[in-house]
């Protein structure tokens, strides 16, 4: 058994065969094949990590000490104070819910997320982005304010996933961003 089987999710093909470009001996399929394309698969909605007694202790003493800076410095200010002691109880008890297994499938009108359509239309490109344990695809939006999209998969699908995405929009090599290495490093 593989550590995949293990912890509760694997890839899943749709059984229609996807295919990256080349690996039957001839062109990728045009998109309006887009039979020929879809992949389907199943994984973690985001990556879990582990929160110890010692990252709630310091949890709380984070959220202690901004409640007291905010008080001192907002002319105290009790609103802003328990604002803030609100918001570090919310994260606390978010980082305690574990990952739901999300589907995933890429097909001729865009990326699903357990059933929710993501048009190519509405971005520019994507990329891959390697965490360890599982990889995500980012979508990157065309307007400067929409979120990107991200999909989890397992490292060893990544050729499949990047030759279907690849059908329909360009790949652009992209590294986290200051605020996602933020939130890795804090196990968010």
């Amino acid at each position: 058994m593989n550590d995949d089987t293990k912890s509760g999710w694997e890839y899943k093909p749709d059984g229609g065969g996807a295919s990256a470009s080349g690996d039957n001996g001839g062109p990728a399929p045009s998109p309006a094949d887009a039979s020929a394309k879809n992949v389907s698969w199943e994984a973690p909605e985001y990556i879990e990590h582990h929160h110890g007694a010692a990252w709630y202790l310091t949890l709380l003493a984070v959220t202690l000490a901004l409640g007291a800076i905010v008080y001192l410095v907002s002319s105290r200010d009790l609103f802003a104070t328990i604002v803030v002691l609100i918001l570090g109880g919310i994260v606390g008890i978010f980082a305690r819910y574990k990952p739901g297994i999300a589907k995933y499938e890429i097909n001729g009108t865009g990326l699903s997320i357990n059933g929710k359509t993501y048009r190519y239309g509405d971005y520019k490109s994507f990329a891959i982005i390697r965490e360890g344990v599982l990889s995500s695809v980012n979508l990157l939006p065309l307007k400067r304010f929409m979120p990107p999209v991200t999909a989890y998969f397992e490292p060893p699908e990544e050729k499949t996933i990047m030759a279907a995405l690849g059908n329909y929009l360009p790949y652009e090599d992209r590294q986290l961003d200051p605020v996602e290495r933020l939130s890795r490093r804090l196990r968010l």
